[in-house]
């Protein structure tokens, strides 16, 4: 499999990073109380946070909305993942549990107030890449399996290069359907985003808790790739 990133990205981003934690043989199925308990926790912080009543002043959704702005984007009408889980947090609902996978990403999020989010690897048959959408690509929106669209050129996208099936579009605004996680999901890479003020080294830290994360409760194996400018992919075998 490689992973690659346009180098476009990161000149017109600079300063950007992306750690990947790539799972392998995973078991993802059953719960995991103290995992919940973990979320629930930190739920309550981000509540009860001053600093969090205008989230959106937040250096780092901030830093989300400049870029989708900078996508032609609406924060607004389209707010970066990060932004969105902040939000539905501070209003009182609890995140639902759908999995230990999407637990840890929830759990790292809120954390450190960054997207991050994973996907399905078996159902790859291309490269993973990260670039600027031509606009051929298809996009088929979580939970809605029936409904197809296109990505706006020059959009943002996280897609299968293989049968240009898009993962995410608007860098992290929205998830697809296809390669979405579910409880049998064995292999899969989950992404942490380090736009500054985040620097490389905060990015590689929560990769190696996430990692640890997902050892301790979906057992399998892990290991983190961190992409930047200087090494935009990597290439391994699942």
């Amino acid at each position: 499999m490689r992973y690659e990133i346009q180098e476009r990205i990161f000149s017109d981003f600079p300063g950007y990073c992306r750690a990947v934690v790539v799972a392998r043989d995973v078991d993802n199925g059953g719960e995991a109380p103290e995992l919940v308990g973990l979320l629930r926790d930190l739920e309550n912080s981000v509540r009860n946070d001053t600093g969090m009543e205008n989230y959106r002043e937040h250096p780092h959704i901030a830093a989300w909305r400049d870029t989708f702005l900078s996508m032609g984007l609406n924060p607004n009408k389209y707010p970066p993942s990060i932004a969105n889980l902040i939000k539905r947090t501070r209003s009182g609902k609890d995140l639902p549990f759908i999995s230990k996978l999407v637990t840890i990403f929830n759990v790292i999020s809120l954390k450190y107030i960054t997207p991050c989010g994973g996907d399905d690897l078996d159902v790859l048959e291309g490269a993973i890449r990260l670039g600027y959408a031509e606009g051929n690509e298809t996009y088929i929106p979580l939970g809605q399996p029936e409904k197809t669209e296109n990505p706006t050129p020059g959009e943002i996208i996280y897609f299968d290069t293989g049968n240009l099936d898009v993962f995410c579009r608007g860098w992290c605004w929205k998830n697809g359907d296809r390669s979405k996680i579910t409880p049998l999901t064995r292999n899969v890479a989950i992404n942490i985003e380090g736009m500054p003020p985040l620097d490389n080294e905060q990015t590689g830290a929560m990769a190696d808790e996430l990692a640890d994360m997902v050892r301790k409760y979906c057992g399998g194996s892990t290991a983190i790739y961190l992409l930047t400018g200087r090494d935009p992919f990597f290439e391994i075998d699942i």
